[in-house]
C-alpha cells in the first residue's frame, strides 16, 4: 500500500498569493509658487505593483490658486485620480489616469472685479508616457509628458502638461 501523502503535490515555492506590502509605493507631487500669482499643489499617490511590469493606484490633490491683480480672486481646487502604469522598457513607462477636480470658476465685471462664482466637477483622462530615473534605494524621479483626451472650455490645465514626481517604496 502507498502513502496517500506522496500523492498529494508539495509545493516547495515560497511565493505567496494575495496582498504583499513589499509592492506598495508612495509618491506624488509638490509645487510651489508665491508672487503676483501664487500657486500651491499637494498631491499624494499611492500605488501597488501587481506584476513587474505593471502597477496601479490612486492619488489626492489640494491646489490653491492666488492672483493678487484681481481684488479677492483666490480658489481651492481638489479631487482625486486613478491611474495605471506599464513599463515597456527599463526605465520607460505608459500611464493612463482618470482624474476628477472639483474647481470654482469666476465671473468677472469688466473692471475685473469679482462678480460671481460656481463650482464645477471637471474630468480628465490622461494617457502618455514617462522616464523613471532610480534616485536611491527603491526610490524613483519620474518625467512624464500626459495629454488629456477629455478637454473643455472648463479645463484648467493646457494639452500637454509636463509633470515631475516622485516614487518611494515603503
Amino acid at each position: 500500500a502507498q502513502n496517500s501523502d506522496e500523492l498529494v503535490p508539495q509545493n516547495d515555492n515560497k511565493t505567496t498569493k494575495g496582498f504583499d506590502w513589499e509592492k506598495v509605493y508612495a509618491g506624488g507631487g509638490l509645487a510651489l509658487q508665491f508672487g503676483t500669482f501664487t500657486f500651491i499643489d499637494v498631491s499624494p499617490t499611492l500605488g501597488y505593483r501587481v506584476t513587474d511590469n505593471f502597477s496601479a493606484g490612486f492619488g489626492i490633490s489640494y491646489k490653491y490658486f492666488s492672483d493678487n491683480r484681481i481684488a479677492g480672486y483666490h480658489s481651492h481646487l481638489y479631487g482625486g485620480n486613478l491611474f495605471s502604469r506599464y513599463a515597456f522598457a527599463e526605465n520607460f513607462f505608459g500611464h493612463l489616469e482618470y482624474e476628477l477636480l472639483n474647481v470654482e470658476y469666476f465671473a468677472l465685471t469688466s473692471s475685473g472685479t469679482i462678480m460671481d462664482s460656481e463650482r464645477k466637477n471637471i474630468s480628465y483622462l490622461w494617457i502618455g508616457g514617462g522616464y523613471r530615473q532610480p534616485i536611491g534605494l527603491n526610490s524613483y524621479l519620474n518625467l512624464m509628458v500626459l495629454y488629456n483626451l477629455n478637454e473643455s472650455v472648463y479645463s484648467i490645465y493646457p494639452n500637454p502638461i509636463y509633470r515631475i514626481g516622485f516614487n518611494v517604496g515603503l
